[in-house]
């Protein structure tokens, strides 16, 4: 099965609100990077956010309508109403808004262990939480996207990616992480996050690890100067428009980790 994320959202929004779908796949992936990163802390956050837009699914299923973004959820006045509307399936009804809850109650009460010489749970309370929201995006898909559990798992799979920004710096020294890009390429990214400023040849040389200075100079920057993708004055470059529209629809802006 191979489905994009937009045709999910459009399969899913006949019978779920779009926008609440949206905030729930963006806090998913979110939650999956933050763990990758082992930013543990992080993960519950975004967890919260994610019981919170799953719980809104939840409410639009039982009634027809969600509390917006911006206002205030009663989360126990909605999870009771579901428990009580018998025409729902187990999972809608019972397994997902008692897992939202558990979801939510880790994010808001478990810091109030975290006591000096005690373990720190962040940890085991992450991996809890991406076990939690795999199953219950899993779920949503498969009573509402009307495909099989197996199905609806690989649909989860396709769009559980970790993605990294291309950029990283340390202490001021910036590391192109796509290590399959050509220096020109390397050196447009650097000038496309740095924008406006300009760079100085010099610290990009050192950036792309380019060891001949003369060579950079001919063969990267007077190159693409004459292409004019950057513009190269004084030992200084900076981006043009025309380099900024080639880096935005040639080169990915971030690099995706299975």
């Amino acid at each position: 099965m191979s489905i994009s994320e937009s045709d999910l959202i459009t399969s899913l929004q006949a019978s779920l609100p779009q926008d609440v779908l949206m905030e729930l796949l963006k806090e998913y992936k979110h939650i999956k990077q933050q763990f990758f990163l082992n930013k543990f802390r992080p993960t519950e956050l975004n967890a919260g956010r994610f019981a919170e837009c799953v719980l809104r699914l939840l409410e639009f299923v039982d009634s027809g309508s969600c509390t917006p973004f911006g206002t205030q959820l009663n989360s126990e006045n909605i999870i009771n109403r579901l428990l009580n509307n018998v025409s729902l399936p187990n999972t809608i009804r019972f397994f997902i808004p008692r897992l939202t809850r558990v979801i939510l109650d880790v994010r808001n009460k478990r810091d109030v262990a975290h006591v000096g010489g005690e373990v720190n749970p962040n940890y085991s309370d992450s991996l809890f939480i991406i076990h939690a929201v795999d199953w219950i995006l899993t779920e949503i898909i498969r009573h509402y996207h009307s495909c099989s559990i197996d199905q609806a798992a690989e649909i989860v799979s396709l769009i559980n990616k970790i993605r990294i920004p291309i950029i990283d710096e340390f202490n001021g020294f910036i590391r192109v992480l796509d290590t399959s890009l050509k220096t020109a390429d390397k050196i447009l990214v650097i000038l496309h996050s740095k924008q406006p400023d300009r760079v100085a040849e010099q610290d990009l040389r050192k950036w792309v690890e380019y060891k001949n200075s003369t060579d950079f100079r001919k063969k990267i920057l007077i190159v693409l100067h004459k292409d004019a993708l950057i513009h190269y004055e004084g030992g200084m470059c900076s981006l043009t428009r025309k380099g900024i529209l080639f880096v935005e629809k040639n080169i990915p802006s971030n690099i995706l980790l299975v």
